[in-house]
């Protein structure tokens, strides 16, 4: 759990947009995971105050990363910072298990719903009862305040129990259920330069899928619109738009899945069907280990033109 480049220019990126961090939530004590010579030319380039990345470390001395909570403060206009973690090892401030529901009195039953901000950056991929651990995000996020994600989306196998789909937020943040998706995107590990804008599946109406060969993550901005009590599963775009599947295809479309087909059983007669799969899962790699997303689907934003030079204050 911490703040890399891609977090970093991410919270800039919804301050920016209007969201305010006065009193932040973030789940999971985070630390600050930037290289010294990298935050220095960060904030010079932002105009930003210096920073004493020191503040808030568990052991300076020992060269522990220091945590969020200066960042947010000096940075971002934060107040309160809080932090939730299932133990005190990382001194958050508070304690609970985020695989539970909160508890329904005291100190915890009167944060909720107080926080302009709350951060997931990280955390929820290494919580088992996912949904749970969602509306714990949600309950304790104002009616106007943001909720922020950034988990792992692709080749990130083993880094915790789940990987995530944009379709699962596009559908978790709709209106109807009380939230609007101000921002999703994917971010490559390897290139800090740029992000991806994610198309929803709703819009284009169809499954907006991703094969590639890089670590990448999905950064997500949502704002609460107003308390919602119950809260239904959601369901995947295309299942809940039958007419998605009913509609017949077209002409074109017809003419290529009979090519495809009358192809793929003349390579099953003559034995070469296994053999012309494996070609052309080899071509596919390769067309796909390029760092760039695929368009329409994935549209490049420059996050430098995207955030400007001066961070607002």
């Amino acid at each position: 759990m911490g703040i890399d480049l891609h977090n970093l220019n991410f919270l800039a990126h919804a301050k920016r947009s209007g969201v305010r961090f006065e009193r932040t939530l973030a789940i999971g004590r985070q630390s600050i995971s930037i290289d010294d010579w990298e935050l220095e030319a960060y904030r010079h380039f932002h105009r930003l105050p210096h920073l004493d990345r020191k503040s808030g470390s568990v052991d300076p001395s020992a060269g522990r990363s220091a945590y969020f909570e200066p960042l947010l403060k000096e940075w971002f206009g934060a107040c309160t910072t809080d932090s939730v973690d299932a133990s005190p090892y990382e001194g958050a401030t508070l304690i609970h298990d985020m695989n539970e529901s909160w508890a329904k009195e005291g100190k915890v039953r009167q944060l909720q719903g107080s926080y302009d901000a709350v951060l997931d950056f990280g955390c929820l991929e290494h919580v088992f009862d996912f949904p749970t651990a969602w509306r714990n995000c949600v309950d304790m996020c104002r009616v106007g305040g943001h909720i922020l994600h950034a988990l792992p989306a692709n080749n990130l196998s083993g880094h915790g129990f789940y990987q995530f789909s944009p379709e699962l937020f596009f559908n978790l943040y709709k209106p109807q259920r009380g939230f609007e998706v101000r921002e999703l995107v994917f971010a490559i590990k390897d290139d800090v330069l740029h992000w991806w804008r994610v198309a929803d599946p709703m819009a284009v109406k169809r499954r907006v899928n991703l094969r590639n060969s890089h670590e990448v993550y999905m950064l997500v901005l949502a704002r609460k619109t107003r308390e919602t009590t119950v809260l239904s599963p959601p369901q995947q775009s295309d299942y809940e738009q039958s007419a998605w599947l009913a509609s017949s295809p077209d002409s074109l479309r017809q003419a290529r899945l009979g090519l495809r087909q009358s192809v793929v059983r003349q390579l099953g007669r003559s034995g070469l069907v296994h053999v012309a799969r494996r070609v052309r899962a080899r071509c596919r790699a390769i067309l796909e280990s390029g760092i760039s997303l695929p368009a329409p689907d994935y549209q490049r934003v420059v996050i430098r033109d995207l955030l400007g030079r001066s961070m607002p204050r």
